[in-house]
């Protein structure tokens, strides 16, 4: 299964996931999408930099201090909520997502946590 296809399984198996994006944050940008919403190039660009901010904030150091470097991040806004979740084994790589508020949210980052190594590794 490509990239494209891996990450429209996780909208259909979770369709409050509005958007699922696989992201290279060292080069800030995003390589494949999917999702229920039309969103432009343009939006893609403003979530893969929000994850970017996300990791590199500095205020993050004392949360890296006491656990460790963070591979979750979660956005939420009156939207919807913006998951980030960065690759343990390739921290550039990252998915992306907007997903509604009443999203189950621990079986989603269940979910593109294998999603993502899945397509890190080229499995």
């Amino acid at each position: 299964m490509g990239v494209n296809e891996t990450l429209g399984a996780v909208i259909t198996a979770h369709p409050q996931a509005r958007v699922v994006a696989f992201a290279d944050l060292s080069a800030s940008m995003i390589l494949a999408s999917q999702g229920r919403d039309d969103i432009t190039q343009e939006h893609l660009d403003r979530l893969c930099l929000q994850a970017r901010a996300s990791f590199d904030d500095p205020l993050f150091s004392l949360s890296v201090e006491a656990f460790g470097e963070p591979h979750g991040a979660v956005v939420m806004g009156a939207d919807g909520i913006r998951v980030f979740l960065r690759s343990e084994s390739e921290p550039a790589d990252a998915l992306c997502c907007i997903c509604d508020h009443g999203i189950d949210l621990a079986a989603f980052v269940a979910k593109i946590r294998v999603t993502l190594e899945s397509i890190t590794s080229g499995g």
